[in-house]
């Protein structure tokens, strides 16, 4: 994207970072996968689930977090055979399952969440609270703009 600033016309990749910067976020949990013997999905179900208690169907993880259905899925069966997530029937709709996190997760659950802390503070560090907050509702119009939240 190329923008008329102050110094002129500035070009900004934000497209090519995007992918570097998960890159990265994905990178810090290289040692706990193996620990685990876990999938990044599956850390990235269950940090999702154990953040966001309100988003508890499967489908929330699909929509909000863009996970696909199949990785979903499978990531949810292998966190349920652990013992780490219940599935319980939803008494609304008997097709869906409500998840849970069980207490059993609890240690691996705060790891990740050190983990994500320690991303924010490298991410976000020399950056004031004010344009934090103007940056997420700047890139939560980006993805209105182009149809992110029809779903949610």
């Amino acid at each position: 994207m190329k923008i008329k600033t102050e110094k002129g016309i500035q070009k900004f990749f934000s497209l090519g970072m995007h992918p570097y910067i998960i890159k990265k976020y994905n990178s810090l949990f290289d040692e706990l996968l193996k620990e685990y013997q876990m999938t990044q999905v599956e850390i990235d179900v269950l940090a999702f689930l154990a953040n966001n208690p309100e988003y508890n169907h499967a489908q929330d993880i699909v929509n909000v977090r863009g996970i696909s259905k199949g990785h979903v899925s499978l990531a949810i069966e292998k966190l349920v055979k652990r013992g780490l997530v219940t599935r319980n029937p939803d008494p609304v709709n008997r097709r869906w399952n409500i998840l849970c996190v069980e207490k059993k997760a609890g240690e691996l659950v705060k790891k990740i969440q050190n983990i994500q802390h320690a991303f924010d503070e490298q991410a976000y560090q020399n950056i004031s609270q004010e344009d934090i907050v103007k940056y997420h509702e700047i890139l939560q119009q980006v993805y209105h703009n182009l149809g992110g939240g029809q779903h949610e």
